[in-house]
Formats: structure tokens, C-alpha cells, sequence
């Protein structure tokens, strides 16, 4: 059996079949799904292996990157916590880290309340490059295994910097070895570099930068022309999420 993997979108996510191509690529049955469609009951989160939320801008970015989407999840949240603390691996990709922060499931904590959000760049503005990134060997991150200690990825987004208010809980992520990614050149002003935060457990997994958009090796505009292999770094977060569940 093919695990199942559900790919969540809403008005104005526009990484959606980048999404469901990575995971289908690496011999999982991806199926997309409209947030409202599991509001309404047709669809139910708990009948798949694995969530995915991509990128993009849902709702048009409004009130704050991934907010409104974010409050939609919140009529739903039991669901969504069965999911997670049941070890069932999740992945949210630029707007869907920002979802993910803004409905209190990363960082982990009891109440599942926003301790850290992703705000606007540095710069001011829209950033859309390729960013060099360092991958914590010591991460219980699932998605990141046997990545090399350094990937490349593209970044897009205005609101990425990643800041925590409370000192003692970015603490606590980089105590226990959660932040899983961070940026070798900090584009963006996130704190400590952060790119990308996992839970414990190492199954709840949210990145600004795009895997799927390195998926395959001729997508890296750097990579040498003599190279021969098929796959690129961002093949590696998907592929260890498939074999996690199977």
C-alpha cells in the first residue's frame, strides 16, 4: 500500500502540484485536498499517512502570512493534534511553516498556543533567491536524514523572518536541537539563522525555503554540467517522510 498523503491548500496556494509531484515522484498516493473540504466533512485529516501544507500565499497573505488559513485549521484543531502527537509526519513548506506557527503546533508546546511567528524581512521586502543552508546532524528531524551538512534551496517570500519573544523558548528549540535548517547568509534577519523548526518527536516539520523546487538536479541553476545524478537535495525530504510511515 502507497501511504497516503494529503495535501492541504486554500485560496492563493500556488505550490500545491510541485507538492503533490514530489511526493507522488517518491511512491506516495498524494491527493488534494481544499481546507474547506475537511471543514464541510466531505475529507477527514485522520484517513492519511501524511499532511503536507505548501507554499504559497493563502488568503492573500492578509491580517499576516497564513493567518486566516490558520484560523480555519483552529475549528479543526483536535483533528489536526491526533495527527501530529500520533507521529504521523507533517510538513509545512514557506506558507505552510507560517500556518503551522500561527496555530501553535510549531514550537511544540502544551496548549498549542502562537509562541513565535514569522514576520517581515530585514529588507522590506519580497525575496525570491537561492539560499545556501546548514543542516543540524544532531535534529531529531525526520525530514532532514541523510541530507550533507550543507544544501542549497530556493527561497520566496516577504515574511520570513522567524522570531520568538519569549528568550527561554528559543532556548528551549535550540537546547533540544530543534531547528533543523538554518541559513548559512541570514536573507531575511531570522533569529539565529533559523530556517526551518521541528518538534521533538521529529515528525512535525516547518521550512521557509522550497524543497520541491530542487526536487531534481537540473532545477539548480549551479549544478555542475558534468553532473550525472537524477535527484537533488530537496528529493530527500520527501523520500524519508514515505519511508518513515512505510
Amino acid at each position: 500500500m502507497k501511504p497516503k498523503v494529503i495535501i492541504l491548500r486554500g485560496t492563493a496556494t500556488n505550490c500545491d502540484i510541485e507538492t503533490f509531484n514530489s511526493f507522488r515522484y517518491v511512491g506516495a498516493e498524494p491527493e488534494l485536498v481544499h481546507i474547506n473540504q475537511l471543514l464541510a466533512g466531505g475529507k477527514k485529516a485522520l484517513d492519511y499517512d501524511i499532511m503536507a501544507f505548501p507554499g504559497g500565499f493563502s488568503y492573500g497573505d492578509d491580517i499576516s502570512a497564513g493567518k486566516i488559513y490558520a484560523v480555519k485549521m483552529a475549528k479543526l484543531s483536535k483533528d489536526f493534534e491526533k495527527f501530529i502527537k500520533g507521529g504521523r509526519p507533517v510538513i509545512g513548506i514557506c506558507n505552510g511553516f507560517q500556518i503551522l506557527v500561527k496555530t501553535g503546533f510549531l514550537p511544540e508546546n502544551r496548549a498549542n498556543k502562537q509562541v513565535s511567528t514569522l514576520y517581515t524581512n530585514d529588507c522590506g521586502h519580497f525575496i525570491a533567491k537561492w539560499a545556501r543552508l546548514r543542516v543540524n546532524k544532531a535534529s531529531p528531524c525526520i525530514f532532514t536524514k541523510g541530507l550533507p551538512d550543507e544544501i542549497d534551496l530556493p527561497i520566496a517570500h516577504g515574511e520570513g523572518k522567524f522570531i520568538v519573544e519569549d528568550k527561554g523558548e528559543l532556548a528551549a528549540i535550540t537546547g533540544r536541537n530543534l531547528h533543523a535548517l538554518t541559513y548559512a547568509e541570514n536573507p531575511n534577519g531570522s533569529m539565529l539563522g533559523i530556517a526551518g523548526i521541528t518538534n521533538p518527536a521529529g515528525t512535525c516539520f516547518g521550512l521557509m525555503p522550497h524543497p520541491e523546487r530542487n526536487f531534481f538536479a537540473w532545477q539548480n541553476p549551479d549544478r555542475p554540467a558534468a553532473a550525472r545524478e537524477a535527484e537533488a537535495a530537496g528529493y530527500q525530504f520527501f523520500k524519508n517522510a514515505v519511508d518513515y510511515v512505510g
